[in-house]
C-alpha cells in the first residue's frame, strides 16, 4: 500500500523540515566564518540549502500556497526596509570610522559593502520601474 506525501501532517513536517534546514544553512555559514573556518562554514551552507531544495522537491503537492506568499511578500519587504535602514546607519559609519582609524576594516567585509550598495541600487531601481510602469 502506497502513502502520498499531500498529507497535512507531512505537508508540515515537510515545511518545518525545508525551514528548519535553510535556517541551520545560515547559522553554519556564519559559524564557520566566526570560529576561523570559512570554507567549513561554506561547505556546510551548500549542503544544507542542497538538503532543503531536494525536501521542497520531494514533496508530491503545493508545500506554499497563496497565504505563504503573502506572508514572503511581507517578510521580504521588511527585511529590505530593516537591512535597508540598517546598512544606510552602519556602513557609513563603520567607513567614517575607518577613515579616521578608529577601527579596521577587515577585507571580507568589502564585498559585503558593495553587496548592499548593489541591493540598495537594484531596489531604489525596481521602485523607479514600478512606478513608470503603474503611470
Amino acid at each position: 500500500m502506497s502513502t502520498s506525501t499531500t498529507t497535512i501532517g507531512s505537508e508540515t513536517t515537510y515545511r518545518r523540515l525545508y525551514t528548519g534546514l535553510w535556517a541551520l544553512s545560515g547559522v553554519a555559514l556564519a559559524g564557520g566564518i566566526v570560529v576561523g573556518y570559512p570554507l567549513v562554514g561554506v561547505g556546510g551552507f551548500a549542503a544544507l540549502a542542497l538538503a532543503a531544495l531536494l525536501t521542497f522537491r520531494r514533496y508530491d503537492g503545493p508545500l506554499f500556497d497563496e497565504r505563504d506568499e503573502r506572508r514572503q511578500a511581507a517578510a521580504s519587504k521588511r527585511t529590505l526596509a530593516v537591512m535597508g535602514v540598517t546598512s544606510s546607519l552602519v556602513f557609513p559609519a563603520v567607513t567614517a570610522l575607518w577613515a579616521l582609524g578608529v577601527v579596521e576594516w577587515p577585507l571580507w567585509l568589502t564585498p559585503i559593502a558593495f553587496f548592499v550598495a548593489a541591493l540598495t541600487f537594484v531596489h531604489v531601481g525596481s521602485t523607479m520601474y514600478e512606478s513608470a510602469r503603474a503611470a
